[in-house]
């Protein structure tokens, strides 16, 4: 799978509203991993069909980035917003920071669609291709 055109499909369904409100609830509920939820509706938009074995590999391959890179960056912006009060760079200071959260979130992505490229060509019993 493409990652930028994946990225860009990732970005037009998170920007629905009520879709996104419902991902980050279960994100805060359950600890829902949303860009691997989106890279999945992605996925099966295009016709990929994954078995739960197949999405927990995905997830365990990207779950040192995402626990060493990812969800600090996440963190440190959410600390940040509480300093805006108190501390006049804080806001530019976060803005960066939610930069490279987003930066970390589309190479998810594209370790994501590695993963998913290779196992492809190495599974035709995990995966069917079409409708």
């Amino acid at each position: 799978m493409n990652s930028e055109q994946t990225w860009k499909e990732i970005c037009e369904r998170y920007a629905d509203h009520e879709h996104a409100a419902a991902l980050l609830q279960r994100q805060e509920q359950q600890g829902l991993d949303v860009v691997l939820e989106l890279f999945w509706e992605c996925a099966q938009a295009r016709g990929y069909r994954s078995s739960e074995q197949a999405r927990q590999e995905a997830a365990a391959f990207v779950s040192d980035w995402r626990a060493q890179v990812l969800l600090p960056l996440r963190q440190l912006r959410r600390g940040m917003k509480l300093m805006e009060a108190k501390v006049l760079e804080a806001a530019e200071i976060r803005a960066q920071i939610q930069g490279a959260e987003l930066l970390a979130e589309r190479t998810q992505v594209r370790l994501l669609c590695e993963w998913l490229d290779t196992h492809l060509a190495r599974s035709t019993t995990d995966y069917a291709v079409g409708g």
